[in-house]
């Protein structure tokens, strides 16, 4: 049930081409993602798609109109040069989102869950082992030269999908700016491997029959919790270091931008936004139409 959640903010943060699509199959893919990692029974399966087709009906009354309005936000100032805080200020605005969003998660979590066979928790384990491996090789396996041209090319590509083609300035920025990036990929192995391991300790160790509902969803709930904000300080204060040298580099590449590029800006944003506003219910239709 959170692949919803995540699903959709990966699709508003990303930048996502084909967000129309991406919206109207949000619970398809959603439940795909999960089928592949747990394998549902038949009881199981209707189960969770009913959850995420009543998550997906849930954002669309109660979410969505925000989200519209936000891209519209964005468009608005992208003519002008870009602060860092301007910039994690729409981060944390869809951060505190996201959270919403899993928080919806929490009455579904907890009550299918716990009905998941032992067999299934290792096949979401076995998953996980296998998305780490390709993940190592692709990361951590390749010469260090390789290694940063990736990095560097994702982030072209996913600020290609707002601006348009860099140029060489631009992407000679980019290269320059990620060399002194806190970006750590065996720290960010590291840290997913601890989720992973919390989310199959925490949700695999959920009794149908020893808890009460309120009990189990105040599990997934603090669990949630964990997953937004780790309680560990270090690695909370290196999660709070890499969004404020990305709000920077954002700013600071969006900043080098031609007055073409932030056309091309406001016309990518404007069209995320109608993507969305189609799915809207009429009142709410209306509501993000009023927005600056």
């Amino acid at each position: 049930m959170t692949a919803a959640a995540l699903l959709l903010a990966t699709l508003l943060i990303g930048g996502c081409s084909t967000l129309r699509w991406g919206y109207s199959q949000g619970d398809t893919l959603a439940y795909w993602w999960l089928d592949r990692h747990a394998g549902f029974t038949e009881t199981q399966a209707p189960q969770v798609r009913a959850a995420l087709a009543q998550w997906f009906d849930w954002h669309r009354r109660e979410q969505l109109a925000d989200d519209v309005a936000l891209l519209e936000q964005i468009a608005l100032a992208a003519p002008d040069d870009l602060s860092a805080a301007q910039v994690c200020g729409w981060w944390g605005t869809l951060e505190k989102r996201r959270a919403r969003y899993m928080a919806m998660a929490v009455p579904a979590l907890a009550r299918i869950a716990p009905t998941l066979s032992a067999e299934q928790w290792r096949s979401v384990q076995q998953r996980f082992d296998r998305t780490n491996a390709t993940w190592r090789d692709e990361q951590l396996g390749a010469d260090p030269r390789e290694r940063e041209r990736k990095a560097v090319e994702r982030v072209v590509e996913r600020a290609e999908k707002l601006y348009g083609r860099l140029d060489g300035a631009q992407r000679d920025f980019v290269t320059e700016r990620m060399r002194r990036s806190p970006w750590d990929a065996q720290r960010w192995l590291d840290e997913r491997q601890i989720d992973q391991r919390d989310t199959l300790r925490t949700l695999s160790g959920m009794s149908a029959n020893g808890q009460t509902e309120a009990q189990r969803q105040e599990i997934v709930h603090a669990w949630l919790g964990r997953v937004v904000q780790p309680s560990d300080a270090a690695a909370g204060r290196w999660r709070a270091s890499l969004r404020d040298d990305q709000c920077a580099l954002s700013a600071e590449l969006h900043n080098r931008s031609s007055a073409a590029q932030r056309r091309q800006a406001v016309e990518t944003l404007r069209g995320w936004a109608q993507d969305l506003r189609s799915f809207l219910p009429p009142v709410s239709a209306k509501q993000a139409a009023k927005a600056p």
